[in-house]
């Protein structure tokens, strides 16, 4: 009779179990799709304003989702793990997003900028960084992004004048992808440069402007040459 009921006993706490681990793994699936719409709201989000801001630089329109994927592929060259933050994506996304705070009459003037207005829009990325500083999921890397895709290895870069590795190195990517297509598109003062030379100054950048570990890295890219 006591082993019967033991027995009985042990099918109960086993049921129970199993009850729980059923529901446990319910919630989990309710929860990581959850996280998944979440997630996939973000993205959205992140792509939607990066358009809008584009919209006010008719010259360079597809900037943005052009740097984002070649930066994405530099990235994923140098170390596949800096691909799992997604806020490395958003960063590239939303470099320029302190544009939005640079008159129309300087962001879109068809010639080289005056000092002062190079000033002006040298406060990009301080104003950008303030901006992504207030929304929690941007705070890390995609801060970092903001804040210094124009310092240069030299330290002769804005706006706070880091050198070297004292550059988040989500920035120090970014910097030679965002160079390189700034050369290759047109703009409203000058035609676009040739890929080769591009890719020249580039090298020839490396150690005063660029990580020279990234340039080795980005001028090994299959992609960014044009077919033969």
């Amino acid at each position: 009779m006591a082993d019967d009921l033991a027995a009985a006993q042990a099918l109960r706490y086993a049921e129970e179990l199993r009850s729980l681990y059923a529901e446990e793994r319910k919630q989990r699936r309710t929860a990581e799709r959850a996280l998944e719409q979440l997630g996939d709201s973000y993205s959205t989000t992140v792509r939607a304003l990066a358009a809008a801001l584009e919209l006010r630089d008719d010259e360079t329109g597809g900037h943005a989702e052009r740097v984002t994927r070649l930066a994405l592929e530099l990235a994923r060259s140098i170390d596949p793990d800096l691909l799992d933050d997604p806020q490395l994506e958003y960063g590239f996304l939303l470099h320029d997003l302190g544009k939005i705070g640079v008159p129309d009459s300087i962001l879109l003037k068809p010639g080289p900028l005056t000092a002062r207005e190079r000033e002006t829009m040298r406060d990009h990325p301080i104003l950008g960084e303030r901006i992504v500083a207030r929304v929690p999921y941007l705070r890390g890397t995609a801060r970092q992004i903001v804040a210094a895709h124009h310092e240069r290895w030299d330290g002769g870069g804005y706006p706070r004048r880091l050198r070297a590795l004292d550059i988040p190195r989500c920035a120090r990517i970014f910097a030679v992808v965002d160079a390189f297509d700034a050369m290759t598109n047109e703009r409203p003062y000058r035609a676009a440069m040739k890929i080769d030379l591009a890719l020249a100054e580039i090298e020839r950048c490396r150690e005063s402007q660029f990580d020279p570990l990234v340039v080795e890295a980005f001028l090994s890219l299959q992609d960014i040459r044009p077919a033969a």
